[in-house]
């Protein structure tokens, strides 16, 4: 898989472990916030919100969710999440009768790519956004 590849020669931002607490999400969102340099604002906004659905779904689905890791490869950002589950994720069609379902959905919109791979002990599920670090408009 070519994506594969990129990641291997990719400058890693965030590599952490990750827990079944329940505000983990919400401490993924603020170690990759920390990394990301000055990235335009929506696009900030959008790769924050993939990882945390991607770690929610860790949480939720696989309930084994091991490592979270935010990488850079030139302008692409990507987030990778590993978890001990092999079953890949389901991109639902949003529903008002379902209290959930739609972490996918979004991931899919927002990123510009994403997939899973395999693992030997599981799966790890990664998107791509394009977020080119703003250069300085002052001089």
């Amino acid at each position: 898989m070519t994506r594969r590849a990129r990641a291997l020669h990719a400058t890693p931002l965030v590599d952490v472990r990750l827990s079944m607490d329940r505000n983990i999400p919400a401490q993924a969102r603020r170690d990759a916030d920390a990394v990301l340099g000055d990235i335009e604002p929506n696009t900030r906004y959008n790769f924050l919100l993939i990882v945390s659905e991607l770690v929610s779904n860790a949480v939720l689905h696989s309930r084994s969710p091991r490592r979270l890791r935010v990488l850079r490869e030139g302008s692409v950002l990507r987030a990778e999440v590993h978890d001990g589950s092999p079953e890949p994720p389901l991109v639902l069609t949003p529903s008002p009768y379902r209290p959930h379902g739609r972490g996918m959905f979004l991931i899919a919109s927002f990123a510009d790519d994403w997939g899973t791979e395999v693992t030997p002990t599981g799966k790890v599920v990664w998107a791509e956004v394009n977020a080119p670090i703003r250069e300085d408009r002052d001089g």
